[in-house]
């Protein structure tokens, strides 16, 4: 009998219980069905949690194997033949085996930095400048006319954090911190909503695993504010891809095509707002949250992760 392909999902955080999704509402039963149908694919499926469980070379230490209904803690070191990660931050995967890991490290670096992403996507992206420092912001408020709005942010950040939107007179007082890199971003007037999606101010996120736009949800901000992060208190519903506007399908369609061809395939989201018919690409985001079991395509998007995970798998490792 062949050897069966290991997959590990891994954690950065340590979630050491027979059932370390019990506290993700909804959203367990579809990491669950991640596992079941792996197991279907013919793969041993592996879950590894906290830092230290990470010996290098693709080994991981005391993993959990899941048996098709829990997880079972094992002893002793595997060698995984794909890994999905799950884990965060910029530490994990290292260069030399993100070849063999979902996502890759040259990509988790593009989405961690704003820049880098408006470098690669400026014709699709609200107009952005780099901003160190004092000096930098001042330089870049420039470009702006005093009547309108700028978005001000860091340019790993994420969840909504930290984000300021104010006239150029306001922003030129904001306190740039000198261990953080800023973009100063055009604001996109999303006021007008998406015909057949959303009446008002909104944040459409296209979710792309393996080359395909398999979900797509719309986020909306909380009365009073601008940021529809869920984390700044937004609301979240899915979207059906054929009510997608056109102009939004075409842009997806090019990103991806560079995206997949720069970084090997990643999953991944694209966020947007559109302007009176015209989308803009906000960011990409690297670590997306798991959809609901209520989301009607969670299926595609469990699908996609396993081909995904089966290609990486089936590549020999270098020497």
């Amino acid at each position: 009998m062949r050897n069966r392909k290991k997959i590990v999902v891994f954690f950065g955080k340590s979630r050491n219980c027979a059932d370390p999704f019990a506290g993700f509402g909804k959203k367990r039963a579809v990491y669950h069905q991640l596992f079941k149908k792996g197991l279907l694919r013919g793969f041993e499926m592996y879950l590894a949690s906290g830092r230290d469980s990470y010996l290098g070379n693709l080994n991981f230490q005391d993993p959990w194997i899941y048996n098709g209904s829990f997880f079972e803690k094992q002893t002793g070191i595997i060698s995984a033949d794909a890994v999905y990660d799950r884990s965060g931050g910029l530490k994990f995967p290292t260069e030399e085996i993100s070849f063999k890991v979902l996502n890759g490290i040259g990509f988790k670096q593009l989405c961690y930095d704003k820049n880098l992403t408006y470098a690669l996507l400026a014709e699709f992206m609200p107009k952005s400048y780099p901003v160190k420092n004092t000096a930098d912001l001042h330089e870049a408020l420039k470009n702006f006319a005093a009547d309108e709005l700028a978005v001000l942010k860091p340019v790993s950040g994420f969840g909504g954090k930290n984000i300021l939107i104010d006239s150029p007179k306001n922003l030129s007082s904001s306190v740039i911190q000198n261990s953080t890199e800023y973009t100063l971003q055009q604001f996109v007037d999303t006021s007008a909503g998406i015909s057949g999606i959303t009446s008002g101010h909104h944040d459409l996120r296209a979710i792309i695993v393996n080359g395909g736009f398999v979900l797509c949800h719309v986020r909306a901000p909380q009365r009073g504010s601008l940021l529809a992060n869920v984390a700044q208190g937004g609301s979240i519903k899915e979207v059906a891809i054929a009510l997608v506007p056109g102009p939004v399908k075409q842009i997806i369609s090019t990103v991806s095509s560079i995206i997949n061809t720069a970084f090997d395939i990643p999953v991944y989201s694209i966020d947007f707002g559109v302007c009176h018919g015209k989308p803009y690409v906000f960011e990409l985001n690297d670590q997306i949250g798991f959809p609901s079991e209520n989301m009607r395509n969670y299926p595609l998007f469990i699908d996609g992760i396993l081909e995904s995970l089966a290609r990486l798998a089936a590549r020999p490792m270098k020497t």
